[in-house]
């Protein structure tokens, strides 16, 4: 387990207001996307408690990001297998015994995931907020569902007491200056488009039925080759396990840079492009954390609900109107698809005519 120390800056360089003796928790674990999505709400906890000092627990995965883009005094950084692994859980109880020597004063917690909560016990705190329907380990419980239509950083911040009225916060992340090589950032020319064909897998789940057919990806790539733009391939080490094909068979105008890049190195990259296309995935995301503008291709999973936020004509999202059981996750069952039409049944033509209007949109 890694503990960075309380500054007044954030490890890169986001301005942290002074504090007083009130310390506050928040755990958020697991997905990149997940945890992007919940930046809203931080920076509105942020607002409404600007002297308060705010320490935040997430996964290894996602402390990097975390550092340049949470507005927290304290990241701390912990092994997400310590939940699920019995061979680590002697380092579960030693971060029990951290945490509970911090004496907060409010804990919250952006799960629904019961075990969880022992942990928000082992704390101490007198004030221990979640979400869900029972109530077991809070002191309060905040419906994760209203019946209304909501994005998830929505549902989020309801949790700190965001009541629908006033716009969230947009996040925001500081870029560290160099976290890519100067030659690879030399390849993302102006007017670079980024293709992201892989997603769908966090450190709980491998959700392929996310993913557009890796074929029609190749010849979208090939069309993009055909009107004369650069692009690049961007994706994690086990995407390219599974687009082995694809990436063997680009056009020289394409760079693959799947699996060579960390989170931030991605970040840096998708910053200097025009457009990303894209699966529903933590790339999506990502993008919409440096303003890049995207088009992402959705079936299992509701763009209304987890898409691109704050919502914007710059992010569009490109969704089956033929499948009624889309989407179905997470409320029915994804993992008893057996041919996911929702994502096949989105044709090269209506994906390429989509893209060719955001590339008109967003000319160089």
């Amino acid at each position: 387990m890694q503990v960075r120390s309380s500054t007044d800056k954030s490890p890169c360089g986001l301005e942290l207001p002074e504090k007083n003796h009130e310390r506050i928790l928040v755990i958020k674990l697991y997905a990149i996307g997940d945890f992007i999505m919940s930046l809203p709400s931080l920076e509105f906890l942020r607002k409404q408690r600007p002297s308060a000092e705010i320490h935040l627990l997430t996964g290894m995965n996602t402390t990097a990001l975390a550092e340049c883009s949470a507005p927290a005094d304290k990241v701390i950084s912990v092994d997400e297998k310590i939940l699920t692994d019995p061979r680590k859980r002697l380092s579960l109880f030693s971060l029990a015994v951290r945490l509970r020597k911090q004496r907060y004063k409010e804990v919250y917690l952006l799960h629904r995931v019961l075990p969880l909560r022992l942990l928000l016990l082992a704390t101490g705190a007198g004030s221990r907020i979640g979400q869900g329907k029972r109530k077991f380990g809070l002191t309060k419980i905040v419906p994760f569902e209203t019946g209304l239509i909501e994005h998830d950083a929505e549902r989020y911040a309801r949790l700190f007491g965001w009541n629908g009225i006033e716009p969230l916060p947009e996040p925001r992340i500081n870029l560290p200056e160099r976290k890519i090589t100067d030659s690879v950032i030399s390849l993302i020319q102006p007017g670079t488009v980024a293709v992201s064909p892989g997603g769908g897998r966090s450190s709980i789940r491998n959700t392929n039925r996310k993913r557009w057919p890796p074929e029609r990806f190749s010849r979208l790539i090939a069309l993009l080759n055909e009107e004369g733009i650069r692009t690049v391939i961007l994706g994690s080490k086990e995407d390219g396990e599974v687009l082995g094909d694809i990436l063997d068979n680009l056009p020289d105008s394409a760079t693959n840079l799947v699996g060579n890049t960390s989170i931030l190195e991605a970040a840096s990259v998708l910053a200097g492009c025009r457009l990303q296309i894209t699966n529903d995935s933590s790339l999506m995301h990502i993008a919409g954390l440096v303003s890049t503008p995207t088009l992402t291709l959705f079936g299992p999973t509701d763009p209304l609900r987890i898409g691109v936020y704050p919502p914007d004509r710059l992010h569009r999202s490109l969704v089956s109107n033929s499948v009624d059981c889309s989407p179905c996750h997470p409320d029915r069952g994804i993992d008893e698809c057996e041919d996911a039409k929702c994502m096949t049944s989105l044709s090269l033509e209506r994906v390429w005519k989509e893209a060719r209007e955001m590339l008109e949109m967003t000319s160089v």
